[in-house]
């Protein structure tokens, strides 16, 4: 094969330079002089400068060059107008930046897969049943599998649990021996754990947990750290990237086996619960659904007391593996954000329109000299380019600051308790969040200078010598039609933002029909119910503790399914929830008797077969009678999602207390209640409620003291303020509310500075119309009405625009969120946004208008 050297630019050129001189000398040797033949040869070729142009023309880098030359001219352009290249390299900054921010945690959570060897072939084993379903087995489950060589190629075991070290909550992972060999994770120091150290006491540390606990100390491996009581060796660190399978960061990796030696219950013994979460990775010639199918039969032995019980794989490569569903539930959130972008596009396309009809002369020029349109169109497109990427790259910027100052917000807001054992997932602006600037940027750039390009590459030199363009008016429209947009996203915005923080609000300010102050509540991990008992008697001892009440779940927790009840007579059960509680549990919480009597201690010592009920349950009940003294009857599910409680077939009422909330603060007051008698010794208890002393309280110290005293593994009970799990649930709702206010607050000052922005080139253009208008008479107060009255209409179609989006889009959430204390349309919000916004944008045309108003006719008549 023969390669030939493609020819340049001076090649051409002296092959041009020949065929003149072979074709002079021709001409002279047919008896013409040389000068003569010469400029006959010229004038026979042609245009030499046109031949080199169309050579130039089909070079396959010539489309680079011309996009440098673009380059170059645009950022000249842009240096002679600094306000200008500020103006909108900020306003698209922040744009990209918020939908930055939104990606990068998109990213972070879904689409980052977990810094481990071949993350892509990972699957996480789980089960589905007809009422429930969930990822956690037994360890004896777990050694089954890794004899399915069939299925898999590697197999681990996970349970994650909080131990106390030296008081401090630490997020552990229990791990199997073959965890980090399957993995693969990289090593900041020493090694990983593996099946030599089943039953070892050794540790791996979370690179984070390595900073924070040991300050980084390079000599770490072989040092202690204290598990529960229990000295750890240290015999390896984590590089940065890995904190463990899911989205709750590890700060420390342990064996499962060990567990057993500081805390209960035994994970691995004769007893062994359902706690261990198992990950394979699957030979290269199963699918995920063959494996599925199966492991059927191994799933329907392994998940007793469940019906209809079906297996799942499902690949496991990042925290929240990316899925249909969980798009549809995020896709309204990244609405929100890239409304904001819309809207900054809108006000810089708005700005970019104006500077063209202000270049219309230096660009009628150029197409007069020969410059095409299509080049025309690139160059606007370059500074376009140049404008979209300098705000990309600030955006980026932006996104990091915001997420760093974001992160210590939560940490601020969150309630103490909650605050003290929450944990995130770092959030690194990485090369995928880079490319998605990128291309961001490049969207924007279409978004935003593709309309002005185009219109600006219309003019015609006779209209821009006269001092306008030729399709003005059609100018006009376009502007004003992006003002209405921005307007209208803004109120959507706006709209949202009110109508989360007025459901904040009005959650926040619900009665529980009970009161929680002060009060504190512990539960018991892992079901250990043997444990309540001696908590129990601790706390009654502790001259700090005041009322302590058993109770088999608090008032703020939800239970999975309710009880089937029904009055003796009835034919039809209802679904009703139900709750074991100690005779002390009322009055602990202060939640009124208004009929009959609570329990006695005989009663909840012997389990007896009575109960208190809500009035709500008695009004359903017994709408026209005293429900004192009725029976009810509890029925076996039979199929239905109910629950079974053996030896409570019939229960007679001893008592009716006022309705309270169980469950989502949200959901507001119980539809009916049922409360059963329990001991601190029944298998019912699963929490304590403890209201201290006036003046004795009972600090993280006392509760350390008091936890160690009734277990070896503190960390088993998880104490929680009653007042702190309320404001918990409030909290997103709450943090929504601020991101959607600065969300709004964001489109709404855009939009302002648009409608600012449009109005003063208008009034530009005007200026010789309002000057005649003032001469044959028009008072200051006529011009400022004129002004308001345009910017009316443009708030006005925008507000209109807005708020039928806002209310369609409202309303067909309101089909799907159905509780009892979220208005989702809600018209106090509806009305005091389009009120925010019409506000705002008169306030934005009354500087303009004023300004209109100091036109000097004679000197506006004598300009034209």
């Amino acid at each position: 094969m023969t390669f030939r050297r493609r020819r340049t630019h001076d090649d051409f050129s002296d092959e041009i330079r020949a065929h003149l001189e072979l074709e002079a000398d021709r001409l002279a040797a047919d008896g013409m002089s040389r000068e003569a033949a010469r400029d006959a040869a010229r004038r026979a070729f042609g245009s030499v400068t046109r031949v080199r142009e169309r050579f130039y023309e089909t070079s396959r880098f010539v489309w680079l060059d011309q996009f440098a030359q673009d380059l170059r001219y645009a950022w000249r352009s842009m240096r002679r107008n600094p306000a200008f290249l500020v103006t909108t390299v900020l306003t698209l900054a922040v744009g990209i930046g918020v939908v930055a921010i939104a990606f990068t945690v998109f990213n972070a959570y879904v689409l980052r897969p977990f810094a481990v060897h071949d993350p892509r072939s990972l699957h996480q084993i789980g089960w589905r049943s007809r009422d429930a379903g969930g990822e956690s087995f037994r360890w004896r489950d777990y050694e089954q599998l890794r004899r399915r060589g069939d299925l898999f190629t590697s197999v681990l075991a996970e349970s994650t649990r909080f131990v106390s070290s030296n008081g401090r909550p630490l997020a552990a992972a229990l791990v199997s021996g073959s965890y980090f060999t399957v993995l693969g994770p990289r090593m900041a120091a020493g090694r990983g754990l593996g099946a030599a150290d089943d039953g070892v006491e050794v540790a791996v540390l979370s690179h984070q947990a390595w900073v924070r606990l040991f300050a980084g100390d390079p000599g770490i491996l072989d040092r202690r750290l204290d598990v529960n009581g229990r000295p750890f060796a240290i015999v390896g660190v984590v590089g940065p990237d890995f904190t463990g399978l899911g989205d709750m960061p590890r700060d420390v990796w342990v064996p499962l086996t060990t567990y057993a030696s500081m805390a209960q219950p035994d994970l691995v013994g004769r007893d062994q619960p359902r706690a261990v979460t198992i990950v394979t990775r699957l030979r290269d010639d199963v699918t995920a659904e063959q494996a599925r199918s199966a492991l059927g039969s191994f799933v329907a032995g392994a998940i007793e007391g469940e019906e209809d019980v079906r297996a799942f794989v499902r690949r496991q490569d990042s925290p929240n593996p990316l899925s249909l569903d969980l798009l549809a539930v995020l896709s309204p959130v990244f609405a929100a954000f890239v409304l904001v972008l819309v809207t900054a596009c809108a006000n810089v396309s708005n700005v970019m329109l104006a500077r063209a009809v202000a270049r219309g002369r230096e660009i009628a020029v150029r197409l007069s000299l020969g410059a095409s349109r299509s080049r025309l169109v690139r160059q606007l497109l370059t500074e376009g380019l140049l404008i979209a990427v300098v705000a990309g790259l600030l955006g980026l910027a932006l996104t990091a600051v915001a997420l760093r100052a974001g992160t210590v917000l939560v940490f601020r807001t969150l309630p103490p308790s909650v605050s003290a054992i929450f944990r995130t997932a770092p959030i690194p602006i990485d090369h995928r969040v880079f490319l998605f600037a990128l291309v961001v940027a490049a969207l924007t750039t279409l978004l935003f200078a593709l309309v002005p390009a185009l219109r600006a590459s219309r003019l015609t030199l006779v209209n821009a010598l006269r001092g306008h363009g030729g399709d003005a008016g059609r100018g006009s429209r376009l502007r004003a039609a992006l003002v209405v947009a921005q307007v209208a996203v803004s109120l959507v915005l706006v709209i949202i933002a009110l109508t989360l923080a007025r459901n904040g609000a009005a959650v926040g300010a619900v009665d529980l029909g009970y009161d929680a102050r002060g009060v504190l509540s512990i539960n018991v991990r892992e079901g250990q119910t043997r444990l309540v008992r001696g908590l129990a008697e601790a706390f009654e001892v502790e001259p700090g503790a005041g009322d302590v009440a058993v109770t088999g779940g608090n008032p703020l927790f939800i239970r999975s399914r309710p009880v089937a009840a029904a009055p003796a007579g009835a034919a039809t059960a209802v679904a009703t929830r139900f709750t074991f509680v100690s005779p002390e549990y009322f009055p602990l919480l202060r939640i009124p008797i208004v009929g009959g009597r609570g329990f006695q201690p005989d009663e909840a010592r012997t389990g007896a077969a009575v109960a208190v009920v809500s009035e709500a349950t008695a009004r359903a009940f017994w709408p026209h009678e005293d429900a004192v003294g009725k029976t009810i009857r509890i029925e076996r599910p039979e199929g239905r999602p109910v629950v079974d409680l053996p030896g409570y077939s019939e229960v007679r009422i001893v008592g009716v207390v006022k309705d309270v909330v169980s469950g989502f603060v949200m959901d507001g007051p119980d539809a009916g209640h049922v409360y059963l008698p329990i001991s601190a010794s029944s298998p019912h208890a699963l929490a304590l409620l403890v209201r201290p002393r006036p003046g004795g309280g009972l600090g993280p110290e006392v509760l350390q003291r008091l936890f160690v005293r009734a277990a070896p593994d503190p960390q088993i009970f998880e104490a929680l303020p009653l007042d702190d799990m309320r404001a918990l649930q409030v909290y997103p709702l709450l943090a929504a509310s601020w991101v959607g206010s600065l969300l709004g607050a964001i489109a709404l000052a855009l939009s302002v500075s648009g409608l600012y922005g449009v109005l003063t080139y208008t009034l530009s253009q005007r200026r010789r119309e309002i000057g005649i208008r003032m001469a044959l008479g028009a008072t200051a107060g006529a011009v400022v009405r004129l002004v308001m009255r345009q910017s009316a209409r443009l708030a006005g179609a925008g507000a209109a625009i807005g708020l039928s989006i806002a209310l369609a889009a409202m309303m067909a959430l309101s089909s799907v969120v159905r509780l009892q204390r979220i208005t989702i349309v809600d018209v106090p919000a509806f009305a005091a946004g389009v009120f925010v916004v019409l506000a705002a944008t008169a306030l934005a045309a009354y500087q303009p208008a004023r300004r209109a108003t100091r036109i000097e006719p004679s000197e506006t008549l004598r300009d034209s």
